[in-house]
């Protein structure tokens, strides 16, 4: 039985190629007896996937989903997000693919423009602040929408002194699941002093087993960072699904060994991939 959630599972369909879809995504989880996975998309909502997820594989375990506040579904749309936490969002995502730091990133590397962000490209991108830093109308909403339902608000794609303008912004008006995901990821990359900034602010922090499969980090580096801003401000998730990567649950399994390799007890283990997240999730 694999003790661990997956707050991170990219499944089909999508613009991107997808190792699973979401349904099969639910059914690998469940014969390895995973209590829970969190489905995303950076289309929008997963959460009508999520349910019929949840009945095709059986109800052998709690499917998730949320929505990613990308140009698809209007951006840092309230009423997106009012209507995906009364059908039952567990996370409201910042903008990822289509956020300003994220096509910034892009443009100014010369890349390749990624499938999901080609979409919008041309535009000059969503942000969570004003030219002036202030975090916008639309944006306050929002958080008041995720203080009330007491989801997760997750930082996305943002840029590092938007995503900290935020979560100022969110504490004071009442959120206390807040998550910081992938900080080793180039787009989105928060130095070790700054990831104590965040904890110290009670931000969680999402580690990624897609960072080390894509050399942004290597496991002794994770599990240094770890160290450093504290097991119970740190969950692991995959952010796999991609076609060409392990799946979801064997990336799991990859980072319970290697994790293990690297000192961590089984207990401190449990913390990271389980209890942490059924924290978040509103879990007993």
């Amino acid at each position: 039985m694999l003790k661990a959630i997956d707050m991170h599972v990219h499944g089909g369909p999508s613009l991107v190629p997808r190792k699973l879809l979401d349904h099969e995504v639910a059914i690998e989880a469940a014969n390895a007896g995973m209590p829970a996975v969190v489905l995303k998309s950076h289309e929008g909502s997963t959460i009508e996937r999520a349910q019929i997820a949840h009945a095709v594989a059986g109800n052998r375990l709690k499917v998730f989903g949320g929505i990613v506040l990308n140009s698809f579904v209007g951006g840092l749309n309230p009423f997106a997000v009012r209507s995906a936490i009364q059908m039952g969002a567990k996370i409201v995502w910042m903008p990822t693919f289509t956020a300003r730091n994220h096509l910034d990133y892009e443009r100014s590397r010369g890349l390749r423009v990624s499938v999901l962000s080609a979409v919008c490209q041309g535009t000059e991108g969503l942000s969570v602040v004003d030219e002036h830093g202030q975090v916008l109308p639309s944006v306050l909403e929002i958080v008041d929408l995720i203080a009330q339902a007491n989801v997760v608000l997750c930082l996305g794609h943002l840029g590092l002194n938007e995503a900290k303008a935020l979560v100022r912004v969110a504490q004071e008006r009442g959120v206390d699941k807040i998550l910081l995901s992938h900080p080793d990821t180039p787009f989105t990359l928060v130095p070790l002093d700054e990831q104590k900034w965040f904890v110290s602010q009670r931000v969680m922090i999402e580690r990624c087993v897609l960072d080390v499969i894509q050399e942004h980090t290597t496991w002794s580096r994770m599990a240094a960072d770890i160290r450093e801003t504290g097991i119970e401000w740190n969950i692991i998730s995959t952010d796999l699904g991609q076609k060409a990567n392990p799946a979801p649950v064997s990336g799991l399994e990859l980072a319970h060994r290697e994790l293990a390799r690297g000192g961590f007890s089984n207990n401190e283990l449990e913390k990271l991939m389980l209890a942490g997240p059924m924290s978040l999730l509103g879990l007993s």
